[in-house]
């Protein structure tokens, strides 16, 4: 019986070490677990930042190119504007303004949605070395002595404007006769930057 007592501690000796040495082995391990977790955590960071650089410089692209389709809508709207039945000369006059009809346009509420426009002017030959705070704006009263027809104008700050020269003629009676007396004019409208 005492050779089996000295075998079973010998064995729980033998067992303890094996414990031992799991248990280091164990430890290791699971520094391992841990430094791969904070690697992947790392590299899932990273990449989420490469997708977040990724979505805004897709996103500044986006708005410069609804900028520039909004731009090319008004530029391609402005140049058929001076042939539509609110602003053509009688006539067959191409690419002609009637400036009694732009008068009669002027702040008229009904106008302000139907063009695209965030603003929409005329600007007389009278006014092109001028600023447009220094313009004589027209208006019944000052016809024809004035500088600048404003259409509409939804005061928006980030507006890029687009023009076209047309003719801005009206009838004029002199000496016993009716003539359309024409001169140039700068036909501007503005787009919202997004």
């Amino acid at each position: 019986m005492k050779q089996n007592k000295k075998a079973q501690l010998k064995i729980q000796v033998h067992k303890n070490q094996r414990f031992l040495v799991l248990g280091f082995l164990n430890k290791k391990s699971q520094l391992k677990i841990q430094e791969m977790a904070f690697m992947i955590v790392a590299v899932i960071l990273f990449f989420i930042l490469v997708g977040l650089f990724a979505v805004s410089i897709l996103y500044k692209n986006l708005q410069e190119s609804a900028t520039q389709i909004n731009e090319e809508k008004t530029l391609s709207a402005i140049q058929y504007l001076a042939g539509s039945a609110e602003f053509s000369c009688t006539g067959s006059k191409v690419n002609c303004i009637d400036e009694d009809k732009l008068l009669v346009m002027l702040n008229r509420k009904a106008y302000s949605d139907f063009w695209s426009f965030s603003s929409l002017k005329v600007i007389k030959q009278s006014g092109f070395d001028k600023s447009e705070a220094s313009m004589k704006k027209c208006n019944i009263q000052n016809y024809p002595d004035c500088d600048l027809f404003v259409v509409q104008d939804k005061k928006i700050l980030n507006e890029r404007t687009t023009s076209s020269f047309v003719a801005l003629c009206r009838e004029k009676y002199e000496n016993n006769y009716n003539y359309d007396k024409c001169e140039i004019a700068k036909l501007v409208a503005g787009s919202e930057m997004k």
